[in-house]
């Protein structure tokens, strides 16, 4: 307490030093004691010398026959406990007993080989230190449907060397398919830089059981189940150009694989053991204090970096200090506290600092650019944010290239089935925005194309079976219609997609999972109202490989055909083909409405508001009854609005004929989930989209919806310039989607008003155009209608003001138009209104506007007539009293007033 500042935090560091050295020589000395230590220094040679400076690797290390005891007493132990299936792990000394034989070959192995070639390679700082084991553990994977690939996670270990020993497999595979036997191996992400031309580079292996790979610590590895012939794969898919892609041969026949053998290894930490006749306990290995530095780090708020710049300090090579380092510098910049904006520049400009360390001393690991591209985009917002960017995007160049390679690397972890997609997908996301930014669309599309494929691999659910011919028994269907337009299709009959067993599975996990989640956040979408849940159904298969099976069973043999017979004739018809490639799962949703819940919040019934939906094709199944078809237990309300049937006197909200039964319809079909306003509604929705094909063609359509769908989204959050250009070319990709016309108008007319050159007029018009299009693509969309009546009336205003009154319609055939389009956007938005599921535009904007077009065209008694409706619209929509209102009120009694004064003069000069 005495001492000064310096003093106390070199106190504190020696003391965390202290505490760490402490922990260290514990687990040398206790924390495996039933194994022996390194008694005699000596070094023998890799019999695999590749990559010697990141492993070293030796053939058959242990015997089979104790190979297959240590294997057998890891499945009884997890037998014992009735969970012999997913990721499992358990200590070795749990499986010890007086009886394992296998225990004395296990040490000698260790003392022999292990210890001498850890020497070998990787103790050259420690030449008179000996070696021993903190932690012995098993891991078991795989031999389950939709089984992971890897039985351990990416990432590093503690200790100073890892020593990975094959166990081998029990085999549920087919006997007669030897050639694709499961084997294991060792994904090395210090490997990926050859791996991105090669992608089986970056795995050590196949490995025989019993054989050894050691490595240090420090590098991040993920033990993985393999076919034996994995080499042989990815040579014949190159041959034949078939490796570009993410959904490769060379990642399905892994894939697969994993589901066919439980895979067993066993992974020992190493590190160096004091010597015993050493009194004062000695410092722990530079690597390790780093390590435990980084660990504590994470729970020490504040004082985070304090632990972070002592580890880099400790360890400069490390390059995950530096890594996490600027993990934190970028979590301070981009904090929500009122902090001085020089301050956060200071704090970005540090994480890029270290960033660009790591990634020098680490070009292999996906989460360095990528946290890089990131710090590069704060940076560039701060600056903007400062007024200190001469540019608002000098560095985007920067940020494109730091994206790029992160999902270079990433893209290799996917093709090996070591991650899944959803770190990619975030990865090109970013990377297609700052194409966007940047102006780059083509790149963008490019980029958006391969974010379209990471959805059609996201599910574990299998895809379509194109190579089956067999006859499906699909259920009966029919088409629901809005006039001559296909709207939707809803299936009927004996035969359902899901019988009453489907539905009493799925509803069992779902209920399972959301009593674990405890009121929990159990969906990755963020749109949540009181009322709603959701999980989705890859969560609830992950756990139940039996629900899989079943879900993969009820693809192949009644989704999937039922989707290609449904929607086969759709290219003849004007609308889109369906896909070359392979049917897939893009997303499946278990959604449960609360009525109950929902009315109690306040809300009308538990619903979604309308929307599009991801990928090419909806498929909503009913899991409950109706009360018109169970009085005693069913919900009131619910189904899906469908606002294509709001132009006829069709009902609008369609539900599938019965429980089991489901409801179809092309993503692009606005819709919303109708009020479910008592009672419990479960429904299982299923969106499709495609793989790539195998013999892609020019005018394949596999990505398009979605290439329209995503660059539209990035497109509206650009300035207006680049805007406009992103908002055309999703709509060059997508013309038939009425959305990208109607957002394209919108933004249109939204230029300056007080720009009187030619090229504004022309947007104005370009506006109404475009908006008009949209109406005739969706006749049953409100806003369209709305917002071209608004298109209509500032066309007019703007030619009034410049002079361009003579590139005008007839001012009747203006007038006419824009009465019917408001008129039309009012009678839909009532509809929808009355179905629960309203767009929420301004009703008494268009009246206002409707009012001021007939002033203008000096109809005063029409005008009075619109204006006059304007006050109901505000209190129909609850708003009277808001400030906003009160504008609208000001605006509506000024028109009035104008009227009736324009009325009396017309009146005076009719008498005179």
């Amino acid at each position: 307490q005495k001492g000064t500042d310096t003093e106390k935090k070199e106190l504190s560091y020696a003391s965390i030093l202290k505490a760490i050295d402490e922990s260290h020589h514990n687990d040398a000395t206790q924390a495996c004691t039933y194994l022996p230590d390194e008694t005699q220094i000596e070094a023998i040679d890799a019999v695999d010398a590749k990559a010697a400076e990141l492993y070293q690797s030796h053939p058959t290390l242990l015997k089979d026959e104790t190979v297959h005891a240590i294997r057998s007493a890891a499945r009884d132990y997890f037998e014992q406990r009735g969970d012999n299936w997913g990721l499992q792990d358990v200590a070795l000394d749990e499986l010890l007993s007086e009886g394992s034989e296998w225990k004395k070959e296990l040490d000698d192995v260790l003392t022999k080989v292990v210890y001498p070639l850890s020497r070998s390679g990787f103790m050259k700082d420690h030449p008179n230190s000996s070696l021993t084991v903190t932690s012995a553990t098993i891991f078991v994977g795989g031999g389950y449907s939709g089984a992971a690939v890897t039985t351990t996670a990416l990432e590093r270990d503690s200790g100073m060397i890892t020593a990975h020993v094959d166990l081998g497999t029990d085999e549920i595979y087919d006997e007669a398919n030897q050639q694709n036997k499961a084997m294991g191996g060792l994904f090395m992400e210090s490997l990926v830089n050859d791996a991105l031309v090669d992608t089986a580079s970056a795995v050590v292996g196949p490995l025989t059981p019993g054989q050894l790979v050691v490595h240090r610590s420090m590098e991040r590895t993920a033990a993985m189940i393999l076919p034996s012939n994995l080499h042989e794969i990815e040579a014949e898919s190159k041959e034949h150009s078939k490796q570009s892609g993410l959904d490769n041969p060379t990642r399905t026949q892994i894939l697969k694989t994993a589901e066919t053998a439980r895979h067993y290894c066993l992974r020992l930490t190493l590190t160096v053991k004091n010597n015993e006749n050493q009194e004062e306990i000695a410092e722990a290995p530079a690597e390790e204090r780093s390590y435990m530095l980084r660990s504590f780090a994470r729970f020490r708020g504040d004082d985070r970096v304090r632990y972070l710049t002592l580890a880099g300090i400790i360890d400069v090579d490390d390059y995950e200090n530096h890594l996490w380092l600027g993990f934190d510098y970028s979590a301070r910049a981009n904090t929500e506290d009122e902090v001085d904006i020089s301050q956060r520049m200071s704090d970005i400009n540090k994480a890029i600092f270290h960033l660009q360390k790591a990634a020098e001393l680490c070009p292999t690991d996906a989460r360095v650019p990528f946290q890089l591209g990131n710090a590069f985009v704060a940076r560039n917002s701060m600056m903007d944010q400062a007024g200190e960017g001469t540019e608002q995007y000098a560095d985007l160049s920067e940020v494109a290239d730091a994206l790029e390679r992160s999902s270079q690397l990433e893209t290799v972890a996917v093709k090996l089935g070591i991650h899944d997609i959803n770190d990619l997908a975030i990865c090109l996301n970013g990377l297609a925005t700052n194409f966007c930014k940047m102006g780059e669309f083509d790149s963008a599309v490019d980029v958006i194309s391969r974010w379209g494929e990471c959805g059609s691999i996201r599910s574990s659910l299998e895809p379509e079976d194109l190579a089956s011919h067999e006859p499906k028994s699909i259920p009966k269907f029919e088409w629901i219609k809005a006039g001559e337009r296909d709207v939707a299709i809803t299936t009927y009959g004996d035969t359902a997609v899901f019988d009453e067993d489907d539905i009493a599975l799925i509803r069992a996990a779902a209920d399972k999972r959301f009593a674990q989640a405890n009121g929990a956040q159990t969906s990755r979408y963020t749109m949540q109202y009181e009322g709603n849940r959701e999980v989705h159904l890859d969560d609830l298969c992950k756990n139940d490989p039996a629900l899989k099976e079943r879900m993969d069973n009820i693809l192949q043999e009644k989704i999937y055909p039922l989707v290609r017979e449904a929607f086969k004739d759709q290219g003849d018809n004007g609308g889109h083909p369906p896909p070359l490639g392979a049917l897939s799962v893009y997303d499946s949703i278990f959604v449960r409405y609360n009525g109950d819940v929902a009315r109690k919040a306040g809300r009308i019934g538990a619903s979604q508001p309308l929307h599009q939906d991801g990928g090419m094709y909806s498929v909503n199944i009913a899991l409950n009854a109706h009360k018109d078809d169970d009085p005693v237990s069913g919900f009131t309300g619910g189904g899906t609005f469908l606002e294509a049937l709001s132009v006829g006197d069709d009902e609008t909200v369609r539900r599938p004929a019965s429980t089991g039964h489901a409801l179809l319809h092309r993503t692009t079909q606005r819709h919303a989930g109708a009020p479910t306003t008592s009672g419990i509604r479960d429904i299982l929705v299923i969106f499709l989209t495609a793989r790539r094909p195998e013999t892609p063609i020019n005018n394949e359509y596999t990505y398009g919806i979605e290439t329209a769908m995503r660059l539209q989204t990035m497109a509206k959050e650009l300035p207006r310039e680049q805007c406009l250009g992103g908002l055309e070319l999703a709509r060059s990709y997508d013309p038939l989607n009425s959305e990208m016309s109607y957002w394209l108008g919108v933004h249109l007319l939204q230029g300056d008003p007080n720009d009187p050159s030619d090229e504004r007029w022309e947007e104005i018009c370009r506006g109404v155009e475009t908006l008009e299009a949209a109406a005739e693509l969706n006749p049953a969309d409100a806003r369209a209608y709305y917002h071209l009546g608004m298109a209509i009336s500032t066309r007019h205003k703007y030619a009034m003001r410049t002079k361009r009154a003579h590139l005008l319609p007839p001012a009747a055939d203006a007038a006419s138009r824009m009465i019917e389009t408001f008129e039309e956007a009012i009678r839909l938005e009532k509809i929808c209104e009355e179905a629960g599921c309203k767009n929420g535009f301004n009703v008494a904007a268009s009246y206002l506007t409707l009012g001021e077009f007939m002033a203008r065209l000096r109809n005063f008694d029409k005008a009075m007539e619109y204006l006059s409706l304007v006050e109901s619209a505000l209190a129909s929509a609850g708003g009277l009293d808001t400030p906003w209102a009160g504008g609208f009120l000001e605006e509506m009694n000024r028109m009035k007033s104008y009227c009736e004064t324009e009325t009396a003069k017309l009146s005076k000069n009719a008498v005179v």
